[in-house]
């Protein structure tokens, strides 16, 4: 007679069978679950760089373009200039600026900042023959060669005397070697500088301004605006003058979305007023649109 199997003993062996499937399938899970996690952790954080780098390339895109215009307006004008004027005699004097700029901060390969930076321009007018000398004191990545250039051509308009037989020497003092990305943004500055030279009046040194010189006298809009306000404010700044239009800056505010156990950071721009975002900074600086190099030089001079 054959031996049976009791039903019960079968049903038991059968739903062993069953959970040793079952947990073998959720042990295969979880691994793959943790391993996905990973990887999305490993997208987010990759997502994050990106973000950031796309906010810096913006903003040297944005930079390039307010150069590239600043340059070619000097083209325009240079090609129409039919003969170089000269004074009768040469003139001697010397003023100081404050300047501002930006440089960018390479915290990693996917991700920089820009961060503002101020320094001291001094000019100086000897006698000679109408060269233009710029000189940096210690090593400074900045082109100002056409921004005097244009700042003296200017200064002549502004006062009426020429200085064809004057040389104008530029001296830019930094603590120490920084390679600066906005050159021609000190342009107003230097402007102010030579045309208080040239008059034999001071500047007063908790005035700043950023902006481009133009041919026609006006100041033109440059990039950084946050970055060199807040270095001017570190400095004792009083006031801030910026190009006109430029009081109302864009912030990359950070915005974090969690996502179960992740988190997900994105950067998304909103505007604010520049003496609003100061005074969050702790900074009490008066903000001034100016859009004319002779508003500014009232604004800075010392009466």
């Amino acid at each position: 007679m054959e031996a049976k199997i009791p039903y019960n003993k079968i049903i038991i062996v059968v739903s062993l069978l069953v959970n040793i499937i079952l947990a073998t399938e959720a042990v295969v899970l979880h691994f793959e679950n943790k391993n996905l996690e990973g990887q999305i952790s490993v997208l987010v954080y990759q997502n994050e760089n990106l973000t950031r780098r796309l906010h810096v390339l913006l903003r040297d895109y944005n930079l390039t373009v307010n150069q590239l215009a600043y340059y070619k307006s000097q083209a325009e004008y240079f090609s129409k200039l039919l003969s170089a004027r000269s004074a009768t005699e040469g003139l001697v004097g010397n003023a100081t600026v404050n300047i501002v700029a930006v440089r960018t901060v390479e915290r990693g390969p996917f991700e920089a900042y820009y961060e503002g930076v101020t320094m001291k321009a001094t000019v100086e007018l000897r006698r000679g023959s109408g060269k233009i000398l710029v000189n940096t004191q210690p090593r400074v990545g900045i082109s100002l060669q056409d921004s005097v250039r244009t700042a003296s051509m200017v200064a002549e308009n502004f006062t009426g005397i020429e200085l064809g037989r004057t040389d104008i020497l530029v001296t830019v003092i930094s603590e120490g070697e920084v390679d600066v990305v906005d050159g021609p943004s000190a342009g107003a500055a230097i402007t102010v500088a030579i045309i208080a030279s040239v008059k034999g009046e001071f500047i007063n040194e908790s005035v700043f301004i950023t902006g481009t010189i133009n041919p026609d006298g006006t100041i033109g809009q440059v990039g950084g605006i946050p970055e060199k306000a807040l270095a001017a404010a570190k400095m004792g700044a009083r006031e801030f003058l910026v190009p006109r239009g430029q009081s109302i800056i864009t912030i990359w505010k950070e915005e974090r979305t969690k996502i179960g156990p992740l988190i997900i950071i994105n950067y998304k721009p909103y505007n604010i007023d520049l003496k609003e975002y100061l005074r969050q900074q702790g900074y009490n600086v008066k903000v001034i649109e100016v859009e004319k190099i002779s508003e500014a030089y009232e604004l800075m001079v010392i009466v």
